[in-house]
């Protein structure tokens, strides 16, 4: 089963792999590698090994592998973007220009250095990339489906427009990456894979919009919680409601004063100063004790626990009456004696 749900027997999945280790595989291979690093088409280099087969019609739509061409030490493609089945190894394409607009579906790099490399609006859909370096590489526009980007290195990469859908990430540092207008979407990451809790926003001459960087937080945070990844998720959370009460919501107060807008501006700033947004139950039971010994110490203060001017015995008898109050216990908790208000 090929990961775009187009099946292939065992003998054709042999092939995919196995064609590229022939002697001619081997050469094709060594053109295409060179021909990326030199701005050489890779369909110019394929073009002449297309499979001329009556059976090889709309090889784009649904690819099909005639049986009976499939034999030993033979090499052929369907179509002069088939990749499948290519493996790159330790290759440098460092300070390559000549990805932009690249078609590399399907092929797999590792431990290849794709450093100040530019692969804007290339198609990566079934691309695999494990253990490569990405430093300050642009994806501006690049994207494509079910693309694996696995313990590799990102730092500083550019991801403006990019459509992530489906990336899995897992183990990736992305960390001073660069999303505006950036699609993550159903990322798969673990425990290992780094994102900034604050955004990058500028990049050569760009600015990214304050109103987008809620939406990368976003669906970083997605990413986090289908992974189920909670401490992670709440950071993340956190982060983006913050962003939105800084970017979205005060902006908009300021702009149109209304009881909505103020409503959703208090209730956020409520929401992350009694709880953190919900992400933190301590800071929650911190708050509560400190309301306890607050109202404690003023009925002490005021005299109205107990008439006993002992306050050994009067301060433990309002921390008692404020405890429970506080649950909900009304007068049935407080000491008998002395009585309330008994003054």
């Amino acid at each position: 089963m090929d990961r775009n749900d187009v099946c292939f027997d065992t003998r054709t999945q042999s092939f995919l792999v196995s064609r590229w280790e022939t002697e001619i595989g081997q050469q094709v291979l060594r053109e295409i590698v060179n021909g990326i690093k030199s701005s050489v088409e890779i369909r110019a280099i394929l073009d002449d090994y297309v499979l001329e087969h009556p059976e090889n019609h709309n090889s784009y739509g649904y690819p099909y592998y005639p049986p009976d061409a499939i034999k030993p030490g033979e090499f052929w493609v369907l179509n002069s973007d088939d990749l499948r089945g290519v493996h790159i190894y330790n290759e440098s394409f460092k300070d390559t220009q000549s990805l932009e607009i690249k078609m590399l579906a399907y092929a797999s790099f590792y431990n290849c250095d794709f450093t100040d490399a530019n692969i804007e609006r290339a198609d990566l859909s079934f691309t695999r990339f494990e253990k490569c370096a990405f430093t300050r590489t642009i994806f501006a526009a690049a994207g494509g489906f079910d693309t694996r980007m696995i313990d590799c290195r990102a730092n500083g990469a550019v991801f403006w427009d990019a459509a992530l859908r489906g990336w899995d990430v897992r183990g990736t540092d992305f960390t001073d990456a660069y999303f505006e207008g950036a699609l993550l979407e159903d990322l798969q990451l673990n425990h290992l894979t780094r994102f900034d809790r604050t955004p990058k926003q500028a990049w050569r001459s760009r600015t990214m919009l304050d109103a987008m960087v809620p939406d990368v937080l976003r669906g970083v945070r997605l990413a986090y919680e289908r992974a189920e990844l909670w401490s992670q998720m709440d950071d993340f959370l956190r982060e983006e409601k913050r962003s939105e009460r800084k970017h979205i919501l005060w902006p908009q107060l300021r702009k149109k004063t209304s009881l909505p807008a103020l409503k959703a501006w208090v209730v956020s700033a409520l929401s992350d100063g009694l709880s953190f947004y919900g992400t933190s139950p301590l800071r929650v039971l911190e708050l509560q004790v400190f309301a306890i010994l607050a109202f404690g110490c003023a009925y002490w203060g005021l005299g109205t626990a107990s008439s006993d001017s002992d306050p050994r015995i009067a301060l433990p008898a309002a921390l008692l009456l404020s405890f429970s109050k506080f649950a909900s216990l009304g007068l049935a908790g407080a000491p008998s004696r002395p009585a309330l208000w008994n003054r």
